[in-house]
């Protein structure tokens, strides 16, 4: 597809040279749809692009690689070493409709979410509004803010938010969750100590989600090697 975009871009060239200044909208919009393609590419790519994207990952990481892993009844132990780091956790292709109904079961059961606004409503709820406020643990507090950008990272999967938006959004909790922690450590374990009460262990999801913890200390590209200050813009 690259190669007939450029392709269409060097005929339009051609056109523009021949004709003159008619043929400037012809070269006009074969830009526009190569802008466009590559926009399309950069929002279809699931791995993490840069170091805030990275960061922004590492906040809801245990959750990431458990569901990317997560088969139910399957005998096979996941490999959390090599699991790739993607956004949103599951293994594409984005928005495929098997990941997209994935998704939609997610956040109708237990969230019961079903449209954008319920889910940004959500997210402000538990980083800014009462969810949050009522907290009285590190560990809960850790459960609220990293379920946010884990929402955050649904909608983009979804496609009811760009990524630039996902971004945004995320950079927002990720302020509050380095206001509120002191580093990946305390993060993280705040995080798994709250997970496995919900999870009501001992169980084999539980098991699973301290494999994730360990193995996420071991990557050598794990997010928790980012600093943990990194500016958030």
């Amino acid at each position: 597809m690259s190669y007939l975009y450029a392709a269409l871009l060097g005929a339009a060239l051609a056109v523009t040279v021949r004709v003159g200044l008619p043929g400037l909208p012809f070269l006009l919009a074969a830009i526009v749809l190569m802008v466009l393609h590559m926009l399309r590419r950069r929002e279809q790519d699931l791995s993490p692009q840069n170091d805030t994207e990275r960061w922004i990952f590492g906040t809801y990481a245990n959750w990431a690689l458990y569901n990317c892993e997560f088969i139910p009844d399957n005998s096979l132990m996941p490999r959390y070493d090599s699991t790739p780091i993607l956004l949103g956790g599951r293994r594409g292709p984005c928005n495929s409709a098997e990941q997209r109904q994935y998704f939609l079961n997610m956040l109708d059961s237990p969230w019961d979410i079903h449209s954008k606004r319920e889910l940004l409503e959500t997210v402000e709820y538990m980083s800014t509004g009462p969810g949050f406020l009522r907290c009285r643990t590190q560990a809960d507090r850790a459960w609220e803010l990293c379920r946010c950008t884990q929402l955050l990272a649904i909608a983009f999967r979804l496609g009811w938010i760009s990524r630039r938006e996902m971004v945004k959004r995320s950079c927002r909790v990720g302020k509050l969750i380095q206001k509120t922690f002191s580093g990946w450590q305390e993060m993280s374990e705040s995080f798994l100590s709250r997970c496995l009460q919900w999870m009501e262990a001992p169980s084999l999801g539980a098991d699973m989600r301290r494999a994730v913890h360990k193995a996420l200390w071991l990557r050598p590209d794990s997010p928790y090697n980012l600093p943990w200050d990194l500016p958030l813009e």
